[in-house]
């Protein structure tokens, strides 16, 4: 496993634990950097892939941000 897809599955662990809720502000990129010491681009990619699952939403010069989980249909 990639260590940005692990990093995006400790994230993910995170949100369904309710470490993270619903408009909750996740970590900064450097933050998660140094808490997990991984670099920029592994945080980054990993946000990117929350956004991909629907699980986060980037806000521009605001960070990023848990969604609500989508109802099934």
């Amino acid at each position: 496993m990639k260590r940005y897809d692990q990093v995006a599955q400790t994230l993910t662990q995170r949100i369904e634990q309710g470490q993270y809720r619903v408009g909750d502000r996740l970590p900064s990129v450097r933050t998660l950097c140094a808490e997990l010491g991984v670099s920029v681009s592994t945080v980054q990619e990993a946000y990117r892939r929350l956004e991909e699952a629907g699980l986060a939403e980037a806000r521009p010069r605001s960070g990023y941000y848990v969604l609500p989980r989508p109802t099934p249909s």
